[in-house]
Parts: structure tokens; sequence; C-alpha cells
């Protein structure tokens, strides 16, 4: 293995050293005050729509991606959503928060020098998951399934964080995935002692995401771990492995994942219901797909 690579295990490997790399990565990508502002605004029992069109109001790129995914398909409403008002009354503050989290994570990761990743792919990949764990959610009859979206869109953000902080080992693990045929979360874990969803959750609860958040982030790979969000880490994990089955986009996963049986138990699901789910999400997928990516 390259000696840059030896440095990257000996700097970021082991438990120990992962809060040295959620930091590190934190100096070069945190979310904007505007999802904190929010985030108080939330938690404010007094507060109005015109409080948060006003505050949503002071970045119009935002307002144009909001507006664009509340008339996309992944919503469905009947009529056109034409102001930020009309968003937040119709879709909801928690979800706008979620919305704003996203386009956030999002925006700030694609700034980002990730020359190993091709980020249309990732997010293909992302967007795909996050539309099928809402299908999951929907089929399920579970409440509110949309919540689902936004941890199944960033389930796989700790990849990002390791191609980002460790490029030398994620060169050397994809090599290894191919010449090995093993899953490539299974080489981080075995050269790292860690993966990149427990990465990926542990940065977002840095940033002080909920839990309704980062842990179906953290366990999609781990579902028997999850305690308090187990349905929609359940549906996220469920939806990773049907998004990789079918390969559209990719975030460095190359081979057929199997289900996890505990997953399918906490969703009372059967298998064979699988290829049903996904074939209801197809369209919505390619909808949100196409709005996604023309921003």
């Amino acid at each position: 293995m390259a000696s840059v690579n030896r440095s990257e295990v000996m700097d970021y490997g082991g438990l120990s050293n992962l809060e040295i790399l959620i930091s590190d990565v934190n100096k070069l990508v945190s979310l904007p005050d505007i999802y904190y502002r929010l985030e108080s605004l939330i938690e404010q029992p007094d507060s109005t729509l015109d409080d948060f069109a006003k505050l949503l109001g002071t970045e119009p790129d935002l307002c144009a991606r909001l507006l664009s995914l509340a008339n996309s398909a992944f919503y469905s409403f009947p009529s056109s959503i034409e102001s930020i008002n009309k968003a937040v009354q119709i879709i909801g503050t928690r979800q706008i928060r979620e919305l704003v989290l996203a386009t956030s994570v999002i925006n700030a990761f694609n700034k980002m020098p990730l020359g190993m990743v091709n980020m249309k792919m990732f997010w293909e990949h992302s967007v795909a998951v996050g539309v099928m764990a809402k299908s999951i959610g929907q089929y399920c009859h579970l409440p509110q399934p949309e919540r689902f979206y936004v941890s199944g869109l960033l389930h796989d953000i700790g990849r990002l964080i390791f191609y980002l902080k460790m490029p030398g080992l994620m060169h050397d693990l994809l090599i290894q995935r191919e010449a090995q045929e093993e899953y490539l979360y299974v080489l981080e874990q075995n050269k790292l002692g860690y993966n990149h969803a427990l990465a990926g959750g542990q940065l977002l609860a840095k940033w002080r995401v909920p839990d309704s958040i980062h842990e179906p982030v953290r366990y999609h790979h781990g579902v028997d771990a999850a305690s308090d969000y187990s349905a929609v880490t359940a549906a996220v994990h469920i939806a990773d492995v049907w998004v990789n089955k079918y390969q559209l986009g990719t975030s460095g996963e190359r081979f057929e994942l199997p289900v996890d049986a505990q997953a399918l138990e906490i969703l009372d699901l059967q298998h064979y219901e699988l290829d049903e789910i996904w074939s209801l999400a197809e369209d919505d997928i390619k909808a949100v797909l196409q709005q996604f990516l023309s921003q």
C-alpha cells in the first residue's frame, strides 16, 4: 500500500480517531447559518409563516430549489406552488427544514475537490434511495413517509467524507473491491474499524441534525443497532439494497447487497413485495431525478 494511504489510516483509523476525521471535515464543510436560524424559528412556538418566508427569502437560490422540489412529482400537489409562504404552509416547517438541510449538504459537498467521485452518479444513487425509502414508508402506511426521503438522500454522505479526506485509501479499497469481489463498506470496516455509515451519522450529529435523520444514516448497514428510528433505518437499508440492485447511480458499491431479514421484519414486509414497491417508485424516481439534476 502506498505511503500516503498508510498515513491516512494512521491519521483516521480506529474509532478513537473518527472524531478527528469529523472535526477535520467540519472545518471544510459546514451547514450554513440559515439552517440553524430556521431550526431556531421552529423551536419558537410564536413563529409565523411570514417569519419562515422572510428568512428563506434571504436565500434566492435556496428558494428556487425549494419551490422546484415542491412542484415536483415527489409531492404531487394538485396545484402549482408559486411562493415560499405557500410551500411552508403546505409542506410544513419541519419538512422545509429537512429540504434546506439536504440542499445545504449538496451545495457544500459539490464545492469540494472530490476528483475520484462522479457526483452525478453519486446523487443519482442517493436521490433514488431517498425516493425508494419514501415509497416503502407509503407502502407500509407509516406516518409522514416524506420524512424518510432526507435520510435516504444523505445515507452515503460518509463516502464523500472518505473520498475527501482519504483519497489514497479509497483508491486502494476500490481496487480491492474488484480483486476480492467484496462489499466496499466491509473493506472500509476492515481497514478503518468503522465504515462510511457511522462516519456520515457522526458528521450529521456534529451538525446538530435531528436524531430522526442521523440515526438511519448511521445504521443503514446495521439495522439491528437502530433504536428510536428503526423503521426509517430499515426503509433506508432496503432502499439502498434495491437501488444498488438496479444499478441506478453509485457511491462506490458494485456488488448486489443482501437484504437484512430484520429490516423486513421491522416493516412487516415480504421479500417479494420489494419489486412491487420498486415498480411503484420508478416514475417518482425518474421525475425527482430530472428535477434534482437540472438544478
